[in-house]
């Protein structure tokens, strides 16, 4: 990205784990929302800064990273110009009843969705609740066979996308692996998620700037 000519900003948000343990836990029932509102802050931050043009911002990451794309481009619509989610948590009723670590999900919330009222949190939380307020162009990648976030997730965000007439396209790779290992997947991964930022950003290199989660 940085080759590119784009500024990257790298958010160090809420649910880190090099700032302490209290940081670290500070997204327990709170997947969204608070470090959500913590890259706004940084983003507003490098907006002050003369040589960084606001209106050609763009926003990805995969895993966690993902789900925070798709957080962000649901909860904050006019401040993206290009998308990316790689591997996106979309759902979090999903990712309880189908992830390899479906019991860790649910310490985040206190416990299962199913039991004690807590369906209404992991709704809450889950980016594809916000999926009609979505104006970003945006690609989503992920593996056929992915058991840490089941990829249903991203064929539902992909559907939702679509159904609202947002610009999208789905890239699913073989394989039973959370990221791609194979170096020529690899390459075709990084390829894509440079292509579509350049491609829907315009203008020249200088002026651009990029999020990565």
């Amino acid at each position: 990205m940085a080759s590119e000519g784009w500024i990257v900003f790298q958010p160090n948000y809420r649910g880190s784990d090099n700032l302490g343990e209290r940081y670290m836990a500070a997204i327990v029932n709170d997947a969204g929302k608070g470090p959500g509102q913590d890259v706004m802050a940084g983003v507003a931050e490098l907006r002050k800064r003369p040589y960084v043009d606001r209106t050609r911002t763009a926003v990805s990451g995969w895993s966690y990273g993902g789900f925070m794309t798709a957080w962000l481009i649901g909860n904050y619509p006019g401040e993206w110009q290009a998308a990316v989610a790689g591997a996106p948590v979309t759902n979090w009723e999903d990712m309880y009843n189908l992830s390899d670590n479906n019991v860790g999900r649910g310490h985040f919330f206190g416990g299962s969705p199913w039991t004690g009222g807590r369906q209404q949190a992991y709704r809450e939380q889950s980016p594809i609740t916000y999926v009609a307020q979505v104006r970003t162009p945006t690609l989503i990648m992920s593996s056929t066979r992915d058991f840490r976030v089941p990829p249903t997730q991203s064929y539902e965000l992909f559907r939702a996308l679509r159904d609202n007439g947002v610009e999208t396209k789905f890239v699913a790779y073989p394989g039973s692996v959370h990221f791609p290992g194979s170096p020529v997947i690899m390459q075709d991964v990084y390829s894509r998620w440079i292509g579509w930022v350049r491609d829907h950003l315009g203008g020249s290199a200088a002026a651009r700037g990029a999020v990565r989660q």
